[in-house]
């Protein structure tokens, strides 16, 4: 799966989750999430960096998830070594969406098959159902 393909498994995922859903956060994340990329990127595999920060912008712009406290990820020891992406890996790391490849590795660039993908959105989603019923 390419960036592209990533970015719309997300909003169709969402879409089909939600009929209630808000197009203005939808158009919002989907801009956001453009400027992070040049057009030659989009058809590129998707690393967990880039997982992280399209996941994050999502959880941000249209589930208006607040951000934890960084308590495993300070032990990441390559969550640095993309600053822009520092935040969106804590946070992806932090809620279980995105793992590492071990206790203080994350793997920021390592390429995330399809399936590891559709499961990191399958736990996106399961958040957001919860926090729904929890309301």
């Amino acid at each position: 799966m390419n960036i592209e393909a990533f970015i719309d498994y997300i909003i169709s995922e969402y879409e089909m989750a939600h009929s209630d859903k808000n197009d203005i956060d939808i158009d919002h994340f989907w801009k956001e999430v453009m400027s992070y990329f040049s057009e030659d990127m989009l058809g590129s595999p998707v690393n967990k960096k880039s997982a992280a920060r399209i996941l994050y912008a999502f959880s941000k712009i249209v589930l208006k998830l607040p951000n934890l406290d960084w308590i495993r990820a300070k032990k990441l020891r390559d969550i640095y070594e993309c600053r822009v992406c520092a935040e969106a890996i804590a946070q992806m790391y932090e809620r279980g969406i995105i793992d590492g490849v071990g206790p203080c590795i994350f793997g920021i660039n390592d390429t995330m098959k399809a399936e590891e993908l559709r499961m990191a959105v399958d736990k996106m989603v399961q958040i957001n159902t919860n926090i729904i019923w929890s309301l």
